[in-house]
């Protein structure tokens, strides 16, 4: 009898996954390795909204978190994920100078906005009315965190490379039973594919297709996340990722013409110069209507578990939302009410 089967090895699946290895919990995680937007994303965090100059939702408390998470990650691979890259906000216009002077001026948002503006002499990046500096940002290499951790979990015997079978799923009042699985509790971390789940299809997920372009520039520009509409963030030499499309239409996992036309028009807002594109992939994110994660029990089956709907923003969220779910579970912790599965109790039929 194990505490706990996990089924999805996304950025949810992986830090509830790593926080149960770190409390002594017994678990098998399975996963078909196959269509994570986790594995598709950059993997940047920021903690300001770049379109209002504002903070995101738990900020201070879901940094910290992420950097303890992802730093044990670290530890316990001895792989390194995280990198601390400043984000450069492009300013469009006088208008947008003035709302940043006065947003980095208030106490709150004083540790995360710059009061300087500057102007870059790279004249490739394109920044006439100059740009600012965002604190504490930068990136976690997801994918790489993502396989590294499953090699991990296999050589642990603790992981299995399957796709999950609804139909094989018992379950009854103190344990769930999978084929030859007995567990106390099941945890679904499925990403996008939660809509095949039919415990926990009710729900209102959106699926929104995420594209990313790799290119080569002629020369290299220096290093930060480089951001207007979407982004330019170099990775080593000349190589550098821009990102990402919105797409709630086209639900497939493969890139398409009309996400590189896209990425390459909002791209040359940014940069100026020659360059060439050398890799480009698709993943489908996890949104919820109301762009809060959804976490806890179903309403019927007080043993199955979902953490999901991460959306844009998994790196900063899983780890949080992983700590809200393992202490709603294990120490009967109320879930933050805007991240509770109880709120869409009213889709169930």
């Amino acid at each position: 009898m194990l505490e706990y089967i996990i089924v999805g090895q996304g950025v949810a699946g992986s830090c509830f996954a790593l926080k149960l290895l770190k409390e002594g919990k017994t678990f098998l995680l399975l996963d078909a390795n196959q269509n994570k937007a986790s594995s598709v994303a950059v993997g940047i965090y920021n903690p300001v909204v770049l379109k209002r100059f504002s903070l995101i939702w738990n900020a201070e408390e879901q940094l910290r978190l992420m950097h303890k998470y992802f730093s044990e990650f670290e530890d316990l691979l001895g792989e390194k994920f995280i990198e601390k890259i400043p984000t450069y906000r492009i300013l469009k216009n006088e208008d947008e100078i003035k709302t940043w002077n006065k947003k980095s001026a208030m106490p709150q948002l004083m540790p995360f906005l710059s009061d300087e503006i500057q102007n870059t002499e790279n004249q490739k990046i394109n920044s006439p009315f100059g740009y600012a500096e965002v604190r504490q940002t930068g990136r976690v290499e997801l994918g790489k965190c993502i396989s590294k951790f499953a090699e991990y979990l296999i050589k642990k015997k603790i992981y299995r490379n399957e796709s999950f079978d609804y139909s094989e799923l018992n379950i009854q009042e103190d344990k769930v039973i999978y084929k030859d699985i007995q567990a106390q509790k099941i945890v679904f971390c499925e990403g996008f594919n939660v809509l095949n789940n039919p415990y926990f299809n009710y729900l209102p997920v959106i699926g929104v297709k995420g594209e990313v372009l790799e290119i080569e520039t002629e020369s290299e520009i220096p290093k930060a996340i480089w951001k207007a509409h979407n982004f330019l963030m170099p990775e080593s030499g000349k190589t550098c990722l821009t990102a990402s499309t919105y797409d709630r239409e086209d639900l497939t996992y493969e890139p398409t013409e009309k996400g590189r036309v896209e990425m390459k028009q909002h791209l040359e807002e940014i940069y100026t110069g020659n360059y060439k594109i050398t890799g480009q992939k698709a993943g489908i994110r996890p949104t919820i209507v109301d762009r809060r994660p959804i976490l806890g029990n179903h309403p019927n089956y007080q043993n199955l578990y979902i953490l999901n709907g991460m959306g844009t923003r998994g790196t900063l969220l899983g780890p949080q939302m992983t700590e809200f779910l393992y202490n709603f579970i294990e120490k009967e912790k109320p879930i933050d009410r805007e991240a509770d599965i109880r709120r869409f109790d009213k889709f169930l039929k």
